[in-house]
């Protein structure tokens, strides 16, 4: 099992007459390039037109969106409707990828993927309609089910941070609980709160400038739940903050690009319809964000981000929490069958020249097992076994030296007496039959019997 990365470069074009494609395959920890290809991706006139008749379809569902919409009942007839629309999208997308061009591409990959391989698959573009595909559904991860995916935009550097970053000893999360009108972010608050490796401040319901404390301190998270919404195709990010304050993402330019160079390392949008925040943040260059990319129902949103956590704080990679995330609010609360298409919204946006980090990675105890009471117990047998194989090594050194000293009768700077006889085996230095020296076959060496004169200092008995 080893862990991959593969990019997805999609530059200029149009579902109309395709698009410019790159790929890239490296090794996730070492950054070693394995595959390098260009190409084309297909034209695909009608696979934007399935997404906006299932987005339509899953936006006229009501289950308490997290969008502020008006509830209207939820009817057998509009859930069925939303399935046949994602039939008909999985089928348009693994056209669109499955057809010739693309397949072309992908065979200098397979030979270095592996079915239990950890993949990141990140969809680089500045096109905010490609963000918007459910990539997930590509068959092709079926044969690679630790895959997650990503999405990223071109041009991404390195955030510029300050020098000898400080962090606490405790994961500094800054949760902002905005308007919550027809929804409960005390759940929010809960699982926040449960978390027993984190310092988490709350702003409640807060107004424009009492937003100061992102700018003034060092953050290693930014949360919010609320009401959000995106404008202009996608591509920028409404925050209601409070009952009667929404502001656009733009605003907060200047002190999110502080709160970065302070740390921060990820945003978390528990909120509808968040494409436009991920697109305008990569701007910015924060390391990562996670987004719901359309209205989400208001217990996916939670069980999402409890389950994220739960998994995230205990160890696992962020890509493999999101996965497991997603996996759980599916296949455990069945809560597809409300609104099909939802457990498969929250994503993550990477600006890929930063390594996603642990947990572990966020606090100053990087190296601290987790467990203290076990890592005690740990360290007291590893230094009993310690004592016990020295003593043991000591008792076995001084039991060879007395076992020399017993067998061996003259120093190693002994002189022979005479000169070596053949065929004899009195002295340990004469030369048997054979023609190799006696050694321990020699009457010399062998305990009772007669005892030769062999060496200089010898007494005759």
């Amino acid at each position: 099992m080893g862990n991959k990365l593969i990019v997805f470069k999609i530059g200029e074009g149009s579902f109309e007459s395709g698009f410019t494609l790159s790929i890239r395959l490296s090794q996730d920890d070492t950054k070693e390039l394995l595959v390098e290809t260009e190409g084309r991706l297909p034209p695909a006139p009608n696979l934007y037109q399935s997404y906006s008749n299932w987005q339509s379809s899953y936006r006229n569902l009501s289950v308490s969106l997290r969008l502020g919409a008006t509830e209207t009942q939820v009817t057998n007839v509009s859930v069925r409707e939303c399935k046949q629309y994602i039939n008909t999208l999985q089928i348009d997308l693994n056209q669109w990828l499955q057809h010739s061009q693309v397949q072309s591409l992908l065979l200098d990959l397979f030979p270095h993927l592996h079915q239990q391989d950890l993949i990141r698959f990140v969809i680089q573009t500045a096109d905010v309609r490609l963000w918007q595909l459910p990539w997930h559904l590509w068959t092709m991860w079926h044969r690679y089910p630790q895959t997650e995916i990503a999405l990223s935009k071109p041009n991404c550097q390195k955030p510029n941070r300050k020098e000898n970053l400080d962090y606490s000893r405790k994961v500094r999360i800054l949760a902002i609980l905005g308007d919550r009108r027809g929804i409960n972010v005390e759940r929010d608050r809960q699982v926040l709160n449960s978390l027993a490796n984190a310092e988490v401040v709350f702003l409640d319901q807060p107004n424009l400038s009492e937003l100061t404390p992102l700018w003034e301190q060092s953050w290693q998270i930014l949360f919010f739940a609320g009401h959000s919404s995106s404008k202009n195709n996608n591509e920028c990010g409404l925050l209601q903050i409070n009952p009667y304050e929404t502001i656009d993402i733009q605003r907060l330019k200047n002190t999110l690009s502080k709160a970065i160079h302070n740390g921060l390392e990820l945003a978390i949008f528990n909120s509808c319809d968040g494409l436009g925040l991920g697109f305008t943040l990569a701007d910015l260059q924060l390391p990562q964000t996670i987004i719901m990319r359309e209205a989400v129902p208001d217990e996916v949103a939670q069980e999402f981000v409890k389950y994220f956590l739960q998994a995230y704080s205990e160890g696992e990679t962020l890509y493999q929490a999101v996965k497991d995330g997603k996996a759980k609010i599916q296949d455990l609360y069945h809560l597809e069958e409300q609104a099909p298409g939802s457990s498969w919204l929250p994503v993550i946006c990477q600006n890929l020249a930063v390594n996603p980090p642990l947990w572990s990675n966020l606090t100053k105890n990087k190296f601290k097992a987790p467990n203290f009471a076990f890592n005690k117990i740990f360290k007291f047998i590893l230094r009993q076994k310690t004592i016990l194989l020295s003593t043991v090594a000591i008792i076995l050194i001084i039991g060879l030296v007395l076992t020399t000293l017993t067998f061996i009768k003259k120093p190693l700077l002994a002189r022979p007496i005479r000169k070596p006889l053949k065929n004899s085996c009195e002295c340990p230095y004469d030369i048997d039959g054979m023609g190799r020296q006696c050694g321990n076959k020699s009457a010399y060496s062998r305990p009772g019997g007669t005892t030769p004169v062999c060496y200089i200092g010898d007494k005759m008995k």
